[in-house]
């Protein structure tokens, strides 16, 4: 399930993942590229590392290891902005951020620059949601309200969830963002869910780029 809000030019892209190959090829004539920081957030165990092992690398390994201050890891993003014709190359830089409260001092340096998030929860461990809001709190005072979108993962553990999409629904809607309904273990909608994230950053973009002075006369 991916639940989005109707933001204006969210459904105005087409868009795809590049393979190591053609990540090394240069951009196309007038394609802009960005590369863009990502914070995976969340507290510990909720899937995060596992998230992002099976969107890079179509991977999934269930032995829990905690994350030690912050891993980075890369993946390119091609898009087409249909009403203009615009093509753009987005380096996704997704910064796995350990969850244990021992290390909030040190999180808002991991924080800075960041142009996007995933907030993840389990929906095993209904603490993880309620954990959300103070994760958002956390990431928004350093970084500003960038686009986030909600991710409730280990769908495939249902007879053991502890709330289910309303719950879900309801806090995205909060915040007027997306959600997802994700398992890392069976790969349901993980890459959506950096799909949808990528679309609004590229969205955002647009909104906030000056106009040209033809554009401003339309």
């Amino acid at each position: 399930m991916v639940e989005k809000d109707k933001g204006a030019g969210i459904d105005d892209f087409i868009e795809w993942f590049l393979d190591e190959n053609e990540e090394m090829t240069k951009p196309k004539p007038k394609e802009i590229v960005l590369m863009k920081k990502i914070c995976m957030l969340g507290d510990p165990a909720v899937g995060k590392t596992s998230l992002i092992a099976r969107f890079v690398y179509s991977i999934f390994d269930d032995k829990y290891l905690e994350t030690i201050g912050a891993k980075v890891t890369k993946r390119v993003m091609a898009l087409t902005h249909v009403p203009t014709g615009q093509n753009f190359r987005l380096k996704l830089m997704l910064w796995d951020i350990a969850g244990r409260k021992t290390l909030e001092h040190v999180r808002s340096s991991y924080h800075r620059e960041a142009e996007g998030g995933l907030l993840v929860c389990d929906v095993t461990r209904r603490s993880t949601l309620e954990n959300m809001d103070k994760w958002l709190g956390s990431f928004f005072s350093v970084t500003g309200e960038v686009p986030v979108v909600f991710i409730a993962n280990k769908t495939d553990l249902h007879q053991d969830a502890q709330f289910g999409e309303k719950e879900v629904a309801a806090l995205a809607r909060k915040y007027n963002s997306p959600y997802v309904l994700t398992s890392a273990k069976t790969g349901e909608n993980v890459e959506e869910s950096f799909r949808e994230l990528g679309r609004r950053i590229i969205q955002r973009y647009l909104d906030n780029r000056p106009q040209k002075p033809a554009e401003q006369g339309q």
